[in-house]
């Protein structure tokens, strides 16, 4: 069996994002990358998307705080392109005066806490119900660079082959986990408020697809209202973000897609 084969396998083998994350994690650190952060990059105006890392958690927080989703200039790359790339061959926007641009300030922040390059792989994927989702792994470098790029020459086919596998692995552990916590914790929550008709024909639009202002137009209401409704979903079901919101309210049978 290839080494290949045999990391695949053992990601198979996990039965939870918990276990798949630290078996990740030692799959990556016998290519010589420090740690990794995999994220739900599906939707751009979602602040708090579906991520698993193994980043310091100063590192997580300082992206929260300081907005770097928004600015990120490798996640607004990987967005575009099915291709995996190293960070520093991503572009960055000159600084003119005495504000740095935010790209500037993402990337400046990283080698702050000592990582000296990345390779980001994007993945596009259809989850169990058919729906469209792009993910982002970024895989994190502290070792000189010439070790890096000495790695991807080497390596970078067989990582971006992992990182196929491994976004449907997490989506579908994540659904799975989902619909576990439905019926053991929020079961008698979602009785005593259950979505409103409304509430459930905007996650069913956004289940196929739709997005706010397709929905707007769809049900002849505003985007504001459309967002309204979908957060108030989300809050209701116990979801973190809109994907979380709709998977749930499908396993949970509340509406059809």
């Amino acid at each position: 069996m290839g080494v290949l084969e045999e990391e695949l396998n053992a990601l198979e083998a996990c039965g939870s994002v918990a276990e798949i994350r630290t078996v990740f994690q030692h799959i990556i650190e016998d290519y010589g990358f420090s740690s990794f952060g995999f994220m739900d990059a599906s939707h751009p105006w979602e602040d708090d998307p579906l991520l698993v890392s193994t980043h310091s958690a100063a590192w997580i927080d300082t992206y929260r705080t300081e907005n770097f989703i928004s600015t990120d200039p490798c996640l607004a790359l990987a967005r575009r392109t099915n291709l995996p790339f190293r960070w520093g061959s991503v572009s960055l926007p000159p600084v003119t005066g005495k504000r740095k641009p935010g790209a500037v300030k993402t990337m400046e922040a990283a080698r702050d806490f000592g990582v000296n390059e990345g390779l980001t792989i994007p993945v596009h994927y259809n989850d169990a119900l058919g729906r469209r989702y792009t993910s982002v792994c970024a895989l994190f470098w502290k070792d000189p660079v010439d070790r890096f790029l000495a790695n991807l020459r080497h390596n970078s086919v067989k990582l971006h082959v992992i990182l196929l596998y491994l976004a449907q692995k997490i989506v579908d552990l994540h659904a799975i986990e989902i619909r576990a916590c439905t019926r053991t914790h929020h079961f008698h929550e979602l009785q005593a408020s259950p979505l409103t008709d409304r509430e459930k024909e905007v996650l069913k639009w956004a289940g196929m697809g739709k997005t706010s202002d397709e929905t707007a137009v769809i049900l002849s209401v505003s985007r504001k209202t459309v967002e309204a409704h979908i957060k108030s979903a989300t809050i209701k079901l116990g979801a973190t973000n809109k994907t979380q919101a709709t998977v749930q309210a499908v396993y949970r049978g509340l509406i059809d897609i």
